[in-house]
Order: structure tokens, then C-alpha cells, then sequence
């Protein structure tokens, strides 16, 4: 069971578990606010943290056991994906046990998902999302409580994947960022392709409601999520909802760790049916698909796609226009220094997306992808989630920098089905995607 443990900070007096040398602090709800509100910090309270909730918009923390307030470790905040509509801050995947037994506070935030996260209202500021917000107020509930867990303010890494590595890059934007960390980790960001404006009708045409705090908020549940399923639906390629559009010259000039999977989207239903059915088939798909997905010339890019993997030319365009060419546009684009990571697999052994969270925070097997009883994976983990720790502490990546100026492109690739060779050197693996979209 384990031993209660308890914290007294600025939110309150907050009590978790210890046990097996380290001690967890489960869904502190740190956040007031109404479903289509703006959110505020939670006035203090006694805050019972021993059971996860993973439904609730709350921030759950894991560091070593025994760490004393004052102690400067390392910070770890980590923001998961979910298209913007699904995931949870207590995701197993996303545990932070083998963090702490690295010496390293894991602080895993949650936010509001779908439309109370997403929609916007007329006189919402510009660029702003309540999701957004949400995770803005951890951040600064951080600043001003982590110190009594044993953390270090001054040294906070900011983490997320694909819909979460969307709203940590937009949380580096300068005018949403106020120093709250240091540097940023984005994995496979995720943006939908559209502003909320250019899908506002379509919304309102699927709940049969204007799109205002009052009519939403009065509204039957039910009804809004029925509404929401028959809109998502139109977007099944893409994000339904989400901050846009993104620019990446609109980043701080702080350190950025960009990863991508090469095969991000093989495990796609729709890629994954077209490229099945044959060459022609999977080349019409990315004809009919491509230009709504924002290529601008499709010839280019199946030249480019077949010349990468001429069997999946769908699964390709998905997964090139969901993730890969919003990290080509934050690394082409970010005003300060860039690394740039790409995780390439095969046909038998993809780099599917979402492959790499487990290997981050060295959790194999709880997803699936990798086999923990494996020692390729083990190896593989201990490769990732090591450089991790290395950057979390403040070390910046030993490759070189990605420069667009001077064309020298560079990008490490790691094989994740031959971990043993480590990361290799590559140029410009994000040249097809950049040259082919808008």
C-alpha cells in the first residue's frame, strides 16, 4: 500500500503516497473554473492526492521519496496527447517512477479536452484556448509550489506529444511565454490544418446551436456530444479542433528538441486500407486527399513519397500533414537553437506515432509497441529516455544545431529496430514535406 506522505506549499497541505522509493501526488485539482470559463489558480486547500482521477483537469507529480523541500531538482512538466479531444495526465505510459529514481521531478499536467478546451467565442482573445489556459495555470502553480517538492523553478522542461507537443510549442510562443521553463521538448507536434473560424459553421450546423458560452453551457450533454461526434467526423484525417495555425517565428529563443517518427501514421485505418489495396489505389488516395491536406503540388510529392517508401504513399501523406511538416515549420522557422530527432523503422517494425512516449519515460509494455522482455527495446529506452534525462538537466544535445540559413540541415536518426548504432547523422530529413506543403 505505502506510507502517506504530506506537502505543505502555497496551494495547500497536499498528501500522497510513498512506496518502492518514490512518492506520488495523484490529480491535485489546482484549477477553478466553469466548463466554458476561463480558469484561475485553486484558492489553498487540504488536498487529498493518494488516488489518480484521470478524468479530472488536475496535475499529478512523482518525485524520489524522501526529497526535502529546497533540494533543486530538475523539473519535468509534461503535457500528453489526444487530438485535442481524449487522453488523461494519468496515463501509465506516461508514469514518471524511472524520472524520480533519475533524480527528477515528473510533473504531468492535465487541461480541458474537445470543445470546453477548444471552441472559441467572440470575445475570446486572440490565440487564446481555454485547453491552453489551463495548462498555462500549471505551469505557474508550478512556479510557485514546486519548490516544497524539492524542485527547482529556474530549471523546468517543458514535454509534450503530438496534440500535447502542439500546446507546449504554442506555450513557447511570445505571447503566451513568462519564463515558466527553461526549454522544450516536442513530440510529433499535432495542429489541425484549419482555424476554428474556417470550422465554425460546420460546428454549428452539427449541434444545431450557436456557437456562444450560453447556448453551449445550457445545452443537454448528450446532445453535445453527439453533435461534436458528427462534426469530428468531417475531420477524420485531422485535428477537429485545436490552437491554429501555427508559425514557428513566433517561438521564444529558447532551446528547442524537436522529434518526429518516420512512419508516423502506417497504423492509419484509411492509409492503411488505400496503400493495402495496391500502388494505384494508394497513389490516387494522395491525389484526392492531398490537396485538402495542404499539398501544393502533388506531383512533387508522390515523386518524393515513392522515392521514401513506394508501398505507402497514404499512410505517408497522413502522417506528413498530421505531424511531420509542423515540425518542419518550428524548425525552419524557431528563432533560437533547434535539434531535430527522427525515429525511422521498417515495414515489419515501424516507427508508428505515439511509438516513442514509453521509451521516453522508460515504461515498456504499456502500450503495446514494445516488449519490455525485449533487450532491443530495453536497449532502445534506455538510449531515449537517457538523452532525456541529459536534457532535463540542462545539457544540450551533442549534434549539430538544425540551420535552415546555411542549409546545413542536420537531424539525428535513430533506427529503433538497431538501437545499438545509436543516433546517425542525417541531412534534411524533412525536405519533402517542406517543399511539397503550403
Amino acid at each position: 500500500m505505502g506510507e502517506i506522505v504530506q506537502v505543505n506549499c502555497a496551494a495547500g497541505s497536499i498528501r500522497g503516497m510513498t512506496a518502492q522509493g518514490i512518492s506520488q501526488f495523484h490529480s491535485i485539482r489546482h484549477l477553478s473554473y466553469e466548463t466554458f470559463g476561463a480558469s484561475h489558480l485553486a484558492a489553498p486547500a487540504q488536498i487529498d492526492a493518494t488516488h489518480p482521477d484521470p478524468g479530472a483537469v488536475a496535475l499529478s507529480i512523482t518525485i524520489p521519496a524522501g526529497t526535502r523541500p529546497g533540494a533543486d531538482l530538475p523539473v519535468l512538466v509534461y503535457i500528453h496527447g489526444g487530438s485535442y479531444e481524449y487522453g488523461s495526465h494519468e496515463e501509465p505510459r506516461s508514469r514518471g517512477d524511472v524520472f524520480a529514481r533519475d533524480g527528477i521531478i515528473t510533473v504531468t499536467l492535465g487541461y480541458r479536452l474537445g470543445m470546453p478546451g477548444f471552441v472559441r467565442f467572440h470575445d475570446d482573445e486572440a490565440n487564446r484556448y481555454r485547453g491552453i489556459e489551463d495548462c498555462l495555470n500549471g505551469l505557474q502553480w508550478v512556479q510557485r509550489n514546486i519548490e516544497e517538492f524539492g524542485g527547482d523553478p529556474t530549471n523546468v522542461t517543458l514535454a509534450g506529444q503530438s496534440a500535447g507537443a502542439g500546446i507546449a510549442l504554442w506555450l513557447a510562443r511570445r505571447d503566451h511565454f513568462r519564463g515558466e521553463f527553461r526549454r522544450v521538448m516536442a513530440m510529433s507536434p499535432a495542429f489541425p490544418r484549419q482555424t476554428f473560424n474556417q470550422r465554425k459553421s460546420s460546428l454549428r450546423m452539427a449541434l444545431g446551436l450557436p456557437i456562444t458560452r450560453r447556448a453551449l453551457s445550457e445545452a443537454p450533454p448528450a446532445d453535445l456530444v453527439h453533435g461534436y461526434r458528427r462534426f469530428a467526423k468531417r475531420h477524420f484525417t485531422d485535428m477537429a479542433l485545436g490552437p491554429a495555425l501555427f508559425e514557428g517565428s513566433e517561438l521564444s529563443e529558447i532551446p528547442f528538441l524537436l522529434t518526429t517518427n518516420r512512419e508516423e501514421f502506417y497504423h492509419h485505418p484509411l492509409g492503411k486500407q488505400l496503400d493495402r489495396r495496391g500502388k494505384n489505389w494508394s497513389a490516387a488516395g494522395v491525389r484526392l486527399l492531398g490537396r485538402s491536406m495542404g499539398v501544393h503540388s502533388i506531383s512533387d510529392y508522390l515523386a518524393g513519397a515513392r522515392e521514401q517508401d513506394p508501398d505507402w504513399l497514404a499512410c505517408q501523406l497522413i502522417g506528413d500533414s498530421t505531424n511531420r511538416r509542423w515540425v518542419a515549420r518550428a524548425a525552419e522557422q524557431a528563432p533560437g537553437p533547434v535539434w531535430l530527432r527522427e525515429y525511422a523503422g521498417n515495414h515489419a517494425a515501424p516507427a508508428l506515432h505515439s511509438a516513442d512516449i514509453p521509451l521516453f519515460f522508460h515504461t515498456l509494455g504499456t502500450d503495446g509497441y514494445q516488449n519490455p522482455e525485449d533487450p532491443r527495446a530495453r536497449e532502445l529506452a534506455d538510449l531515449v529516455h537517457g538523452d532525456a534525462v541529459t536534457f532535463i538537466r540542462g545539457v544540450l544535445p551533442g549534434w549539430e544545431t538544425y540551420q535552415p540559413v546555411t542549409g546545413g540541415r542536420v537531424a539525428q536518426r535513430i533506427d529503433i529496430n538497431d538501437p545499438a548504432r545509436g543516433g546517425q547523422l542525417v541531412r534534411d530529413p524533412l525536405a519533402l514535406v517542406r517543399a511539397t506543403f503550403t
